[in-house]
């Protein structure tokens, strides 16, 4: 697999390929890492932070990740960077061979597989994209999204992707779904977690109107 350095931002978040993060940093490593990646290719490795450093332990990470690209960037201000970065592709980290004055990890990246293309995945595609409509209906964020993320992608990677971006899980089930190799996976995946929050949410819905 094609392996290469990239700066790391451990962030409380995930990012999925071709969705974007709004990011303000305002840590001096960070912000010396975006200027850095400003002045070279813009591109940096985002991973999902685990748990933040100590005084005797460095923090830890997720492992797989996301090559992303600087879209945006401006100063603000209170002399912040606010950036906006849009994913690419997903990675692993090998090792890390620089932790001053950020991290930069060797990383390699993965590509995405098949494991069996049929009618039936197309028809669990379409099935996926009316239940995210409803799920976004019930959520109340329709207007909220731009007209981009109301677009759902035709091909089933990107789907797949885009689901993952919009549900509102907690982090480490959006980092589970980052990690599945299998798009067919990824997908049926996606269609438990829909089911469940359709259910949640309308019943929800149905109780508040008796408050």
């Amino acid at each position: 697999m094609l392996r290469q350095d990239v700066p790391l931002l451990l962030l409380e978040a995930v990012l999925f390929p071709g969705s974007k993060l709004p990011l303000t940093v305002f840590e001096e490593r960070d912000k010396q890492l975006l200027e850095d990646c400003l002045n070279g290719d813009r591109r940096l490795g985002v991973t999902l932070l685990k748990r933040p450093p100590t005084v005797d332990k460095p923090a830890e990470f997720c492992e797989i990740g996301t090559l992303a690209r600087v879209v945006h960037a401006e100063i603000t201000p209170e002399n912040q960077i606010a950036v906006i970065l849009r994913g690419e592709q997903r990675f692993r980290v090998v090792e890390i061979v620089q932790y001053e004055p950020y991290w930069i990890g060797r990383v390699e990246i993965l590509p995405n597989r098949f494991s069996f293309i049929s009618p039936q995945l197309t028809h669990l595609a379409n099935r996926l994209s009316a239940m995210l409509f409803r799920y976004i209906e019930l959520r109340e964020i329709a207007d909220k999204l731009a007209l981009a993320d109301m677009m759902l992608p035709t091909d089933l990677i990107s789907l797949g992707y885009r689901i993952g971006a919009l549900l509102d899980v907690p982090l480490h089930e959006k980092q589970e779904l980052l990690e599945v190799d299998d798009i067919n996976e990824l997908l049926l995946r996606e269609l438990e977690i829909l089911n469940r929050e359709i259910k949640r949410l309308q019943q929800s819905a149905f109780w508040h109107q008796f408050v």
